[in-house]
């Protein structure tokens, strides 16, 4: 299976809005992505797979009249085409961009393509998104009982500045601030461009 990484659309909300309630059901209130959509600060990513766009080309359907007119109104006519069907998102991330600082807002990995690498992927190419609209600093929270989120981060450079106490609304949970600083300089730049490079997924 082919998989590309792409800006989220409008088409992806419903498919993006249930990964997110099936990776987080207990935030509330959810996040509304039509309205995230809008947002000029926000920069949504997915990870989906690759639609198989090969298809028969239209054929030319002439009724009764068969005169030469007909035929040259049938052939010049648009044929449209049947809607394609939605391509099926495997995971989503998304940042705020303030002050030259991505503020990383979720990232979510659908259950069954959890534990393949895809949390990786998203990682590294949002915060490949975020330098190239001039980031300087990547920060993010999660629960400090996350630890397998934590060594995700960790292991791209990202480092604990501090916690934010009772931090997530349904279990007063604290949350660790976790940021990679410098995230722009050319040593960071080349590392994560190694880490995109190793990432295969058939892109």
């Amino acid at each position: 299976m082919q998989y590309i990484v792409r800006p989220m659309t409008q088409e992806d909300v419903p498919q993006v809005t249930a990964i997110d309630r099936e990776a987080f059901p207990t935030m509330w209130p959810p996040m509304n992505y039509q309205r995230e959509l809008e947002n000029h600060l926000a920069h949504y990513i997915v990870v989906a797979e690759e639609s198989d766009k090969t298809s028969e080309p239209p054929t030319t359907k002439i009724e009764a009249n068969t005169g030469l007119a007909h035929k040259v109104v049938e052939w010049l006519t648009p044929h449209k085409a049947g809607p394609e069907p939605p391509q099926k998102i495997v995971g989503f991330a998304g940042f705020w961009m303030m002050a030259g600082e991505a503020h990383i807002i979720s990232l979510a990995v659908k259950k069954e393509f959890r534990r393949r690498g895809f949390g990786k992927l998203l990682l590294v190419e949002l915060v490949r998104a975020a330098v190239k609209i001039e980031a300087e600093i990547v920060t993010l929270e999660v629960r400090v009982s996350n630890y397998e989120a934590q060594r995700l981060y960790l292991q791209y450079g990202f480092i604990g500045k501090g916690v934010r106490r009772a931090y997530y609304t349904d279990n007063r949970e604290d949350a660790l601030i976790m940021t990679l600083d410098d995230a722009d300089s050319s040593q960071c730049v080349a590392k994560f461009e190694e880490w995109r490079n190793s990432l295969k997924f058939g892109l």
